[in-house]
Protein backbone atom coordinates (compact mmCIF):
# COMPACT_ATOMS: atom_id res chain seq x y z
CA UNK A 1 0.00 0.00 0.00
CA UNK A 2 1.25 3.30 -0.85
CA UNK A 3 1.76 5.91 1.74
CA UNK A 4 2.15 9.76 1.30
CA UNK A 5 2.86 12.03 4.38
CA UNK A 6 2.38 15.52 4.86
CA UNK A 7 3.95 17.28 8.04
CA UNK A 8 2.70 20.55 8.33
CA UNK A 9 4.69 22.74 11.21
CA UNK A 10 7.48 20.46 10.46
CA UNK A 11 9.51 22.97 12.34
CA UNK A 12 7.82 22.69 15.73
CA UNK A 13 8.91 18.92 15.34
CA UNK A 14 12.29 20.27 14.26
CA UNK A 15 13.01 22.24 17.03
CA UNK A 16 11.61 19.64 19.59
CA UNK A 17 13.65 16.84 18.13
CA UNK A 18 16.69 18.61 18.02
CA UNK A 19 16.26 19.58 21.84
CA UNK A 20 15.33 16.12 23.51
CA UNK A 21 16.21 13.34 21.03
CA UNK A 22 19.20 11.62 20.49
CA UNK A 23 17.96 10.46 17.08
CA UNK A 24 18.30 12.35 13.80
CA UNK A 25 15.30 14.17 12.10
CA UNK A 26 14.36 12.00 9.72
CA UNK A 27 14.62 8.68 11.96
CA UNK A 28 12.40 10.88 14.49
CA UNK A 29 9.72 11.35 11.25
CA UNK A 30 10.12 7.59 10.35
CA UNK A 31 9.34 6.76 13.78
CA UNK A 32 6.32 9.52 13.63
CA UNK A 33 5.02 7.91 10.70
CA UNK A 34 5.04 4.17 12.32
CA UNK A 35 3.49 5.41 15.39
CA UNK A 36 0.32 7.29 13.30
CA UNK A 37 0.36 3.97 11.29
CA UNK A 38 -0.29 2.09 14.40
CA UNK A 39 -2.69 3.92 16.31
CA UNK A 40 -4.91 6.70 13.55
CA UNK A 41 -6.47 7.67 16.28
CA UNK A 42 -3.48 8.92 18.52
CA UNK A 43 -3.13 12.78 18.58
CA UNK A 44 0.78 12.62 20.31
CA UNK A 45 4.59 11.82 19.10
CA UNK A 46 5.99 9.52 22.04
CA UNK A 47 9.96 10.32 21.98
CA UNK A 48 10.86 7.29 23.53
CA UNK A 49 13.11 7.29 26.95
CA UNK A 50 16.47 5.43 25.30
CA UNK A 51 15.73 7.65 22.16
CA UNK A 52 15.66 11.42 24.68
CA UNK A 53 19.23 13.30 25.80
CA UNK A 54 17.69 12.82 29.80
CA UNK A 55 16.27 9.58 29.59
CA UNK A 56 12.82 10.14 29.99
CA UNK A 57 9.78 9.69 27.86
CA UNK A 58 9.06 13.23 25.83
CA UNK A 59 5.14 13.43 24.50
CA UNK A 60 4.26 16.52 21.59
CA UNK A 61 0.95 16.85 20.21
CA UNK A 62 -0.56 16.54 17.08
CA UNK A 63 -3.37 16.81 14.71
CA UNK A 64 -3.65 13.71 12.71
CA UNK A 65 -6.09 13.04 9.52
CA UNK A 66 -5.70 9.69 7.65
CA UNK A 67 -7.57 9.13 4.07
CA UNK A 68 -7.29 5.87 2.42
CA UNK A 69 -8.46 5.67 -0.75
CA UNK A 70 -9.20 2.22 -2.94
CA UNK A 71 -6.87 0.98 -6.08
CA UNK A 72 -9.48 3.53 -8.47
CA UNK A 73 -8.49 6.62 -6.30
CA UNK A 74 -12.49 6.50 -4.63
CA UNK A 75 -12.13 7.35 -0.87
CA UNK A 76 -13.13 5.08 1.39
CA UNK A 77 -14.96 6.47 4.37
CA UNK A 78 -16.26 8.82 3.06
CA UNK A 79 -19.91 8.88 4.22
CA UNK A 80 -20.93 6.52 1.90
CA UNK A 81 -19.94 2.78 4.19
CA UNK A 82 -22.44 0.61 1.46
CA UNK A 83 -19.64 1.21 -0.98
CA UNK A 84 -16.53 0.55 0.94
CA UNK A 85 -18.15 -3.03 2.11
CA UNK A 86 -15.03 -5.60 0.68
CA UNK A 87 -12.80 -2.84 -0.69
CA UNK A 88 -9.21 -2.42 0.60
CA UNK A 89 -7.40 0.83 0.55
CA UNK A 90 -4.44 1.28 -1.68
CA UNK A 91 -3.47 4.25 -0.86
CA UNK A 92 -3.51 6.88 2.12
CA UNK A 93 -2.10 9.85 2.82
CA UNK A 94 -1.81 11.18 6.00
CA UNK A 95 -1.39 14.75 7.00
CA UNK A 96 -0.10 15.81 10.63
CA UNK A 97 0.00 18.88 12.30
CA UNK A 98 2.01 20.15 14.81
CA UNK A 99 0.20 23.68 16.29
Amino acid sequence: METNVTIRGEEKFRSFIEQEATIGFDAAKRDLEEQFLANEQANQYVLAAENARDGQEHVLRYLGVCLAYDAQGTQLGGGKAYLDKGQKAARKDITIVFM
